[in-house]
């Protein structure tokens, strides 16, 4: 089978990136002729030398427009090439199934905004076109699906859910046998119960009321380790930055428990990669993972209000929570059950 896979980048930097990798290595492993169709290339990066790129150059185009004229272009290949499958990461409309990791319209109400530029108009029309156009529409989460209903006014015939993949050959429970000399490494404090925050530096990720929930526990045994983009500055005795790190997994191994107070989170892949290495979740019902954390992997806050999330933190860290070794197996998650399920969805287009 021919397969056209369509992103706008190609660089090893993001969720949605990693997928696209995952996806380029296991669909050429079972033997399928794999066209990428993509605009931007890091020169650093190497892929199989079998798979056919299709670079759209846009250099000339103001990057606000880039994506209109990315799709407009995929239109035209669409034409001339005859592929068995043609699936796009987001926000394109001229293929045969879409992702959806997120919308814009779920945003700005998550985020409580309105639309402010023309930008904001340009990235709803491109969602709604893709919407509109693509045979079927993966959501990442069911939280995802019933904004396509309900903002977008998607039938829910035309929907999937499919949650993100996991790299189990990389998040795995076993590292969990090396907590210490992680926590070692890392500079945790091993009296103290050790809460990860993994942040790409926004404010949708809760880091605010993170810094207010953490200053409501300076007398408790509990510190907060932030890893990534820096976010907002704080002289808390009990909030340590360590900067960004290449390894989440051994910082997950480390840490007694992954916190994410997310105002608006499509899914958020770190919280089925935490519990995959054996570290409970602490998250908010703004977070699509939810609907996979149980009483046995975590806890999931139902509201912002700083004394719900002190009083959950406080019994979050004196809860026992069970390993599942096999959990990405268990819900369908590794790359391989993953993509089988794309090329079963793929028979429904016939």
């Amino acid at each position: 089978m021919h397969i056209a896979l369509i992103h706008y980048r190609l660089l090893r930097n993001g969720g949605l990136e990693t997928r696209l990798f995952n996806y380029l290595k296991e669909f050429r492993r079972l033997g399928h002729d794999v066209t990428l169709i993509v605009s931007k290339i890091d020169p650093d990066v190497q892929i199989d030398q079998s798979i056919r790129i299709e670079h759209v150059n846009l250099k000339r185009v103001p990057k606000p427009l880039r994506m209109y004229f990315f799709d407009n272009a995929i239109g035209s290949l669409m034409k001339s090439d005859k592929f068995d499958l043609s699936f796009s990461l987001g926000r394109t409309s001229n293929q045969d199934m879409v992702l959806c990791p997120g919308n814009h319209l779920g945003y700005l109400k998550a985020m409580g905004g309105k639309f402010q530029s023309p930008i904001d108009r340009l990235n709803v029309y491109l969602d709604r076109n893709a919407y509109r156009k693509s045979k079927l529409i993966l959501a990442c989460s069911e939280m995802m699906k019933q904004e396509l209903i309900d903002l977008y006014g998607v039938h829910a015939d035309k929907i999937r859910v499919l949650l993100p993949p996991i790299d189990s050959t990389r998040f795995h429970s076993k590292g969990k046998e090396q907590k210490l000399i992680f926590g070692k490494k890392y500079g945790f404090n091993q009296e103290k119960k050790s809460l990860l925050f993994l942040t790409t530096g926004n404010e949708r990720k809760g880091y605010p009321l993170l810094l207010e929930l953490m200053a409501t526990l300076t007398e408790e045994p509990i510190e907060l380790i932030v890893a990534g983009v820096k976010p907002i500055d704080s002289s808390l005795p009990n909030v340590k930055y360590i900067g960004y790190s290449e390894r989440a997994e051994e910082l997950l191994w480390a840490c007694d428990g992954l916190i994410h107070p997310a105002k608006y989170e499509p899914f958020g892949q770190v919280i089925t990669e935490s519990i995959q290495c054996g570290t409970p979740v602490l998250i908010s019902n703004m977070v699509g993972a939810k609907q996979i954390v149980d009483e046995t992997v975590g806890t999931v806050v139902n509201s912002f209000d700083l004394d719900a999330w002190r009083a959950a933190t406080l019994k979050f860290i004196d809860s026992e929570f069970a390993y599942q070794p096999d959990f990405a197996q268990q819900k369908g998650l590794t790359v391989e059950q993953h993509c089988q399920k794309i090329l079963t969805f793929k028979n429904e287009l016939n």
